[in-house]
């Protein structure tokens, strides 16, 4: 296969999964690695995509404008349908959760079962709307300024509230996830809420669709040792879930092949 060949194919599959990986092209076309590696910097020196460690990402994912959460609950429904429910069975019967504001923890609210003894506190105005009817949980808002593009509550009054917050359980998201730079966000207020997120409960859970790993923006705000337990989609690289649960992190792999995921959604 000729260089242009192998450069159509790797920009085809950035377009389709927003990643690819050095090991797995390598293995489909079998070339070498350093083949792939030479491809991948041509292509970054054209502007055409940006190398992290293990593969590339498009460069959509980290230069492009913020989707809304509008916009990011309509995509991916089936791994953020499959995480919220895998997150679900962690959730005490009784006791407190934190969902911060994102997609997935939406998901998470829409598909909750009946829990009375439950409380949840969240920064998400979504999230909130979501359950705020609910009978059998006590809800309650973290305050502060909010952000249009995720609906999440910031700044002084937010970080406040939740310097002052503990609970059992915490449902974060992140919108970029990887080995070396940990956990990004593009907004600087935002990263300073995220950051407090991570050290509010007894146990931490991200939840991340995995076209999210390997991405990387421009606000750092954690690392992946102040999380407890990940849970992602089976598609996730099964590399980096190796390499996480050697470094002690537990992984759970929310199975994509059930059928019935799109219907409860939409029930």
């Amino acid at each position: 296969m000729f260089a242009v060949e192998r450069k159509k194919l790797i920009l085809q599959r950035l377009h389709d999964y927003g990643r690819v990986r050095v090991v797995t092209l390598a293995a489909d076309l079998r070339l070498s690695d350093e083949t792939i590696r030479r491809d991948l910097a041509s292509l970054e020196a054209e502007g055409r995509l940006r190398r992290v460690h293990g593969g590339a990402v498009d460069l959509s994912r980290l230069t492009g404008p913020e989707p809304t959460m509008t916009e990011r609950h309509s995509v991916r429904v089936r791994e953020k349908t499959m995480i919220a429910r895998a997150a679900i069975s962690l959730i005490p019967k009784e006791g407190s959760l934190f969902l911060e504001s994102a997609s997935t923890s939406l998901y998470v609210a829409q598909l909750l079962p009946p829990m009375p003894g439950l409380t949840v506190f969240t920064n998400g105005l979504h999230v909130a709307h979501a359950l705020g009817e609910r009978t059998d949980l006590t809800v309650v808002m973290i305050g502060g300024r909010v952000r249009r593009e995720s609906l999440t509550t910031l700044d002084d009054w937010a970080l406040a509230a939740l310097d002052g917050l503990h609970v059992d359980l915490a449902f974060v998201g992140t919108l970029a996830f990887a080995r070396g730079a940990g956990l990004t966000t593009p907004d600087l207020a935002d990263a300073a809420v995220k950051r407090r997120c991570l050290s509010v409960a007894d146990r931490t859970v991200l939840l991340a669709e995995s076209p999210k790993f390997g991405v990387v923006s421009s606000c750092r705000y954690g690392d992946m040792d102040d999380i407890d337990v990940l849970v992602t989609d089976d598609a996730m690289c099964t590399e980096a879930v190796h390499d996480f649960r050697q470094g002690g992190l537990e992984v759970i792999l929310a199975d994509l092949g059930d059928s019935q995921v799109l219907s409860e959604v939409a029930a």
